[in-house]
C-alpha cells in the first residue's frame, strides 16, 4: 500500500466516525449547553491522550505557535463558529457552507502557494461540492439567507483551512504528541466562553440531564473515536496523501451521515441522495486523476 492510499485509509475512517458524529453531537446538545458540551468533548479527549502519549515535543517558539493557532482554529474557533451559526441559520445553510470548505481550501493554498492545480482537480472538486448540494437539498430549495448566521459559518469554515494550514507546518514532529498537544490548547481556549455560557444559562441540570447514560455514551464516542483518534487519522492523512486530498474528504461526511441515518432511524435515502452521493464519488476520482 502505498502512502497516499494509506492516507486515504485513514481519511475514510475518519469521515465515517464524523459523519455518526452527528447523532451523537445530537443527543448532547439536548442536555447539555453546546459551548459546554464541546469544551467537555476536547477535555475527555485530552485526557485520554494525556494518558496514553507521554512524550512531549521540544517546540521552537514558531512551532509552538503553530500548535496552539492550530488548537485555537481547529478546535476553539471551529466549534464556536459552528454552534453559534446554527442558532440563527438553517442546518441546510449551514451544512452547505461547510460543504464548501474543500473549494474555498483549494483556492486559498493555491494563491498562498502562488501555484494553480491542474483544471481537472477544480472540475472535480466542483461536481463533488454539486453532489453534496443534492444530498443536502434533497431536490428542496429552500434556502434563507441569514446574513449572521451564514458569515458565522462561513467563519467555520476559514477556521478549518487555517487549522489545516498551521498542521502542515508540523509535519516534521510526531503526529501523536502534535495530536495531545493542539487538543489540550483547543479545550483550554475554551474556559473563558464556557465561563460566561454556563454564568449566562444559570444552574445547569447536571444529574438530571449530563449523566444519563446516552450521554455518556455519546460523549465517550465524540471524545475518543471522533476527537482523540479523529484527529490523529486527520492529521495523518494530511501528512501521508496532502491536505487537498485529504480536505475533499469532508464531501463524505453527509453520505456517511445519510447511510447512518437509514440505518440507525430507519429514514432510507431517495434517488437525489443516491444521485448526490455519485456525483461526491465521480468528483473525488476526477479530482484525483492528475494528482
Amino acid at each position: 500500500m502505498t502512502n497516499k492510499s494509506l492516507g486515504i485509509f485513514y481519511m475514510i475512517i475518519t469521515v465515517i466516525f464524523w459523519g455518526i458524529s452527528f447523532v451523537a453531537t445530537k443527543i448532547i446538545v439536548q442536555n447539555v449547553p453546546p459551548i459546554t458540551a464541546a469544551f467537555l468533548r476536547f477535555f475527555l479527549a485530552t485526557a485520554v491522550l494525556l494518558i496514553f502519549v507521554r512524550k512531549e515535543i521540544k517546540y521552537s517558539k514558531k512551532e509552538l505557535l503553530y500548535v496552539m493557532l492550530a488548537g485555537f482554529f481547529g478546535v476553539t474557533a471551529y466549534f464556536l463558529f459552528e454552534n453559534s451559526a446554527l442558532q440563527f441559520t438553517t442546518p441546510s445553510n449551514g451544512s452547505l457552507i461547510i460543504s464548501a470548505t474543500p473549494i474555498m481550501y483549494l483556492f486559498f493554498s493555491d494563491l498562498l502557494k502562488k501555484t494553480f492545480s491542474h483544471k481537472l482537480r477544480y472540475l472535480g472538486t466542483f461536481l463533488a461540492f454539486t453532489g453534496v448540494s443534492i444530498i443536502v437539498l434533497n431536490g428542496k430549495f429552500v434556502l434563507k439567507l441569514n446574513p449572521l448566521g451564514d458569515l458565522l459559518m462561513f467563519g467555520a469554515a476559514f477556521s478549518w483551512i487555517f487549522y489545516t494550514i498551521f498542521i502542515e507546518k508540523l509535519e516534521p514532529h510526531d503526529n501523536l504528541i502534535i495530536t495531545k498537544d493542539l487538543n489540550f490548547y483547543g479545550m483550554i481556549f475554551f474556559l473563558p466562553f464556557v465561563f460566561f455560557e454556563l454564568k449566562g444559562n444559570g444552574t445547569c441540570p447536571l444529574f438530571q440531564l449530563w449523566l444519563q447514560p446516552k450521554v455518556i455514551f455519546a460523549f465517550i464516542f465524540l471524545s475518543v473515536f471522533c476527537t482523540a483518534l479523529g484527529y490523529i487519522w486527520w492529521n495523518k492523512a494530511i501528512r501521508l496523501a496532502g491536505a487537498k486530498t485529504v480536505t475533499n474528504g469532508i464531501f463524505f461526511i453527509p453520505i456517511v451521515t445519510v447511510i447512518a441515518d437509514a440505518i440507525i432511524l430507519k429514514n432510507y435515502p431517495n434517488y437525489l441522495t443516491i444521485l448526490g452521493a455519485f456525483l461526491v464519488l465521480l468528483g473525488n476520482y476526477i479530482a484525483e486523476i492528475k494528482d
